[in-house]
């Protein structure tokens, strides 16, 4: 099948991206939405090293509405014959709700747009921690490119997730109370610098470290993000 991966850059995008490739699907584009900047959570010169380290082309769609999300899929099905969109929301996550959210906005866009919806990663055990592990035992190499300072300590920032990391991190989340693989939107956001199918390792260039301060009604939080302008593609060691 032909699809398009919802792309972000982090490490369930990537983790989605290999379980398809797997599946036998032929991914056509990695598809990214640009509706601010800085984006918090993700950085565009890293998504497109990433584009370039799997050979697959970025998509970039500016979105004020949710008509424009829909405009983009409908053409791609009636112009270039892409079936799905595959997201990497965690199936079965219970630690917040916007997985089924997304699933619920995606599956009405897909019926009008003549496509189906993939989310291949599944969480029978409810326990996001066992996804983390998956992720690195897949070989897939993030870094942590964002905190919310109220829960992490800003040492975190731009630290790699290994096997050794995520037990500290799994002992944090658990005394913070959030969400270990950042489901919860509350903790941390990550960059993939590495993956199996990639061609190319990332490496990080320029970036300032820069606070941003998001509040509602309910909540408040205050993000220390790596603000990346430059990232380079070297040869893998």
């Amino acid at each position: 099948m032909k699809v398009v991966v919802h792309w972000i850059g982090g490490k369930e995008s990537c983790l989605a991206y290999h379980k398809v490739v797997a599946q036998g699907h032929e991914v056509a584009y990695l598809l990214s939405y640009v509706y601010k900047k800085p984006y918090i959570f993700h950085s565009f010169p890293v998504i497109e090293g990433q584009s370039k380290a799997l050979g697959i082309p970025q998509l970039k769609v500016k979105m004020k509405k949710d008509e424009d999300i829909l405009a983009t899929l409908t053409r791609l099905n009636k112009k270039e014959g892409i079936e799905s969109i595959v997201t990497g929301d965690i199936v079965g996550a219970h630690a917040c709700m916007d997985a089924q959210v997304h699933q619920t906005f995606y599956e009405a866009m897909c019926r009008q747009a003549g496509m189906s919806l993939i989310m291949p990663i599944e969480n029978p055990s409810k326990d996001t921690y066992d996804v983390l592990r998956e992720e690195i035992s897949a070989g897939i190499k993030p870094i942590i490119n964002c905190v919310n300072l109220d829960c992490i300590g800003e040492e975190w920032l731009g630290r790699v997730l290994d096997d050794a990391s995520i037990k500290d991190l799994k002992a944090l989340a658990d005394r913070q109370g959030i969400d270990v693989c950042g489901e919860d939107g509350k903790g941390y956001r990550t960059m993939v610098i590495d993956a199996p199918l990639f061609k190319n390792t990332i490496e990080i260039g320029r970036f300032k470290k820069k606070m941003i301060k998001e509040k509602s009604k309910s909540w408040k939080r205050t993000w220390l993000l790596m603000d990346i302008k430059k990232a380079f593609l070297r040869p893998k060691q």
